[in-house]
């Protein structure tokens, strides 16, 4: 069902995502690792899912694992540990210092190195199969202990195949923009960046839904104009009309404030590392009355009652934009990139984060 909330996990399920499904099943099949990257909300976990289900139909064996709030190697191994006894891939760890294997399955041995544990795990697996990281950036913090474990694997181990998804931050832009040094340099993973639906594929996907329900709808111009093409919003503002039978306007005022809520976490969790952090609410908050970037940055220090200095700005303003938080577009211009959080007032976390 379309206006199910939940990630899809077939290709039935899935809405208007066929060439980027196809792609990636290429991708693999070639021995390419894989990014998924776009805006929150866009179907990342739901292409990912439905990437690997159908992979695991062409004989690969499969491995989800979602790290949203993982940020260090030792949760991921333990994560790994679970998921891959769980699919049941082959595992050379007869003799291993970092390993136990017993009744209960497979351990970790007590005060071994997280790093060569997770390495030995990697290059143990027997069997050809897809390791899916969902939210990959969120191993930022450890990106450079992590980028020499993959480049090991990548070299070591043919038989595992990597598919990322991400928004173009921290370890996800070094993924796919490896420098010189990296371990992965001359190899990156190939990106597959999923975009919002246009106005024809949205009224489509809102007359599909509501057509599953048997449902009549013909107000389509009136939720795409709050929502856009943003597919997670699309199918909540669905869900509160078609399933949980609320009356338009308190559907699609349900979905406003419930996306906007979502988003204004999502930007508090992007904030929880940056030092300066009502410098990133200003420049948000102030893309709703200025767009280029002389503009925004004279609206931003007046916000902020001080002169801010350009390389901080820039600096600032790049990495909402790598986040997907804000876009880039042509002539010098830049915009809020999600509908709900364009129409958020951002004034009340401004003045809490501004005193923290």
């Amino acid at each position: 069902m379309l206006f199910d909330l939940h990630p899809k996990e077939t290709r039935s399920e899935l809405f208007g995502r066929d060439s980027e499904l196809d792609f990636i099943r290429r991708q693999v099949t070639a021995g390419n690792w894989v990014v998924i990257s776009g805006q929150r909300g866009i179907g990342k976990t739901s292409l990912i899912k439905v990437a690997l289900r159908e992979l695991e139909g062409d004989g690969f064996k499969v491995v989800y694992v979602n790290l949203r709030g993982v940020n260090s190697l030792k949760g991921l191994l333990s994560m790994l540990v679970n998921e891959l006894s769980r699919s049941r891939v082959n595992l050379s760890l007869r003799m291993s210092l970092n390993f136990m294997i017993g009744s209960l399955g497979l351990t970790v041995r007590g005060g071994r190195r997280v790093a060569s544990s997770l390495l030995e795990l990697l290059l143990s697996i027997g069997d050809r199969t897809i390791i899916g990281l969902d939210e990959v950036q969120e191993l930022s913090r450890v990106s450079g202990q992590f980028l020499k474990i993959l480049g090991n694997v990548f070299s070591s181990n043919p038989r595992v195949t990597f598919m990322f998804t991400g928004s173009y931050i921290g370890l996800t832009k070094v993924l796919l923009n490896p420098g010189p040094d990296s371990p992965l340099y001359g190899r990156p993973p190939v990106e597959v960046k999923l975009r919002p639906f246009n106005s024809d594929e949205s009224r489509e996907f809102l007359r599909r839904g509501f057509e599953e329900v048997g449902m009549s709808f013909s107000r389509y111009d009136e939720v795409i104009d709050k929502v856009d093409g943003v597919v997670g919003w699309l199918t909540l503002f669905g869900n509160y009309h078609a399933i949980r039978g609320l009356s338009f306007e308190d559907a699609l005022r349900a979905t406003v404030e419930e996306g906007g809520r979502i988003m204004v976490n999502e930007l508090k969790h992007f904030l929880e590392d940056k030092a300066n952090k009502a410098l990133y609410v200003a420049i948000i908050q102030a893309l709703r009355v200025a767009n280029r970037w002389g503009d925004l940055k004279a609206a931003v220090s007046a916000m902020l009652g001080e002169e801010v200095g350009d390389r901080e700005f820039t600096n600032a303003l790049n990495a909402l934009v790598n986040y997907n938080f804000v876009e880039k577009r042509g002539k010098g211009e830049y915009t809020v990139t999600d509908p709900l959080l364009r129409q958020i007032n951002l004034t009340p976390l401004l003045r809490r984060v501004r005193f923290q």
